[in-house]
């Protein structure tokens, strides 16, 4: 059986399509965001690589969502190449371990704007082991 449409019934076709599509559209974009956000982050340098390697420590007992583990990850790379710096100044081992010390402090109570109270004991636990002081 062949149907014949006239160009009054193919033109009402490709409208409802067009529409349905259109419909869809916000659909197909969420789902593509959400793929996207879901992707592993690839390290390019070895701070990137240590920063996520520590984060996915944390992520096993802290059980952060992606923000919070962006957050985390961001904060740790940061601090990662500021305690780089300080170990490679010229300061006396006495001010490093100072400096190192206050800049440890510092990474944990930034945690505590990331992390809620129980997420903060775990983290603060697992600090000591996964990000000892080293002078």
């Amino acid at each position: 059986m062949i149907i014949i449409l006239n160009l009054g019934d193919k033109i009402t076709i490709m409208t409802n399509v067009f529409r349905n599509l259109i419909k869809g559209f916000p659909i197909i974009l969420a789902l593509m965001f959400i793929q996207v956000t879901n992707a592993q982050f690839v390290p390019k340098n070895d701070v990137e690589k240590q920063a996520a390697k520590l984060v996915q420590a944390y992520q096993a007992e802290v059980g952060m969502t992606i923000e919070e583990a962006t957050a985390v990850y961001e904060k740790i790379a940061e601090t990662i190449v500021k305690e780089n710096d300080i170990r490679n100044s010229t300061a006396t081992p006495q001010e490093k371990k100072v400096n190192l010390t206050t800049l440890s402090k510092q990474e944990t109570e930034y945690m505590s704007t990331i992390l809620d109270a129980n997420q903060m004991k775990a983290y603060k636990k697992m600090k000591k082991t996964l990000q000892p002081l080293k002078y």
